[in-house]
């Protein structure tokens, strides 16, 4: 899980960088795009981040360390 939310978080940091990057290109049908794109990822983020803390309060025996192990 850990795995996951490190992916999201850079996925997430991607998807803003283009988005400002864009927008100070002036095209902004394309940074709208791109910050909508970073807003799902953010959701997602906050689901992942919700799912690990409820699961740590319940002591679920999950690995930690990503789904693989």
């Amino acid at each position: 899980m850990v795995d996951r939310i490190e992916q999201l978080i850079t996925t997430l940091e991607q998807e803003i960088n283009d988005g400002y990057n864009t927008i100070l290109d002036e095209n902004f049908m394309e940074s709208g795009t791109y910050i909508n794109s970073a807003q799902c990822t953010l959701n997602e983020l906050q689901k992942q981040i919700t799912e690990l803390k409820q699961g740590l309060e319940q002591g679920k025996n999950f690995s930690l360390l990503g789904e693989n192990v």
